[in-house]
């Protein structure tokens, strides 16, 4: 008996402590998106990116040709030809959609990508991008 009660007693000292932990600031439904042309010359979303839903930045699990940048709830991403997100692998983006009047990143080639769906990249059709950051407001 004693044994089980050591085990409950474990287990409820380790939810209350995993309770304790500050969450990592993030915003319900906020994701980024990437999209390629497949072998059909389709858009096609890159679905199997880990982090996608998390402020920060995060490395591509493999270098992937991307066509299109979609972004929800987070305040601005960034995406880079490099991993670990370094400044100077920065890509730059263009909005594809209609003239913007109240946001001037949707009006000229910009590095900060903000909400919406149509973010293509300046360079050309597909980029290769190794790592993207997200943030949030604080």
């Amino acid at each position: 008996m004693r044994f089980w009660n050591r085990i409950v007693a474990a287990l409820l000292l380790g939810w209350l402590s995993g309770c304790a932990q500050t969450p990592a600031q993030t915003v319900p439904g906020a994701h980024i998106r990437f999209y390629g042309i497949n072998s059909m010359g389709q858009l096609s979303e890159l679905s199997l990116v880990p982090g996608r839903e998390e402020p920060g930045c995060h490395n591509m699990p493999l270098d992937l040709k991307v066509h299109r940048v979609a972004q929800i709830g987070f305040s601005e991403c960034m995406v880079f030809a490099e991993n670990d997100c370094p400044d100077e692998a920065t890509l730059v983006m263009r909005w594809s959609g209609k003239h913007s009047r109240s946001d001037p990143n949707k009006n000229q080639p910009t590095t900060l990508i903000t909400p919406g769906s149509l973010w293509l990249f300046e360079a050309g059709r597909e980029v290769e991008v190794a790592s993207w950051r997200c943030q949030v407001d604080s």
